[in-house]
């Protein structure tokens, strides 16, 4: 019977070491998943910050290039304005002085180069 009783002791100190193993084995894989989680954590907020300062960089690049572009054709809006106006000037003055009687020509004409 003592042996019996010294075996049944035997075997509950091996299941207790055995225990108290798997639970510092828990408590220490417990302590690498909060090191993972807590790096996952981080990495997500870096990963938000570089997008986030991604697409205000993009965003600043998108407003300089269409003001880039209202100004260049707010440019050319100026000169096709310009150069329709003279054409329209020179057309116009063309056919003025193409319905002009001779006589007033003559006169236009010599009130034009006494000016020059």
């Amino acid at each position: 019977i003592q042996t019996d009783i010294d075996d049944a002791i035997a075997k509950y100190s091996e299941a207790s070491a055995r225990f108290a193993e798997a639970e510092k084995n828990k408590q220490q894989a417990n302590a690498v998943i909060k090191e993972i989680e807590n790096s996952i954590s981080k990495d997500q907020q870096d990963l938000k910050m570089a997008m986030e300062t991604s697409m205000k960089a993009q965003v600043a690049r998108a407003a300089e290039v269409a003001e880039k572009s209202m100004l260049d054709m707010n440019s050319g809006a100026a000169e096709q304005l310009e150069a329709y106006i003279l054409e329209q000037a020179v057309a116009r003055g063309v056919a003025e002085l193409t319905l002009m009687p001779a006589s007033k020509k003559a006169a236009y004409l010599d009130s034009v180069i006494s000016q020059l």
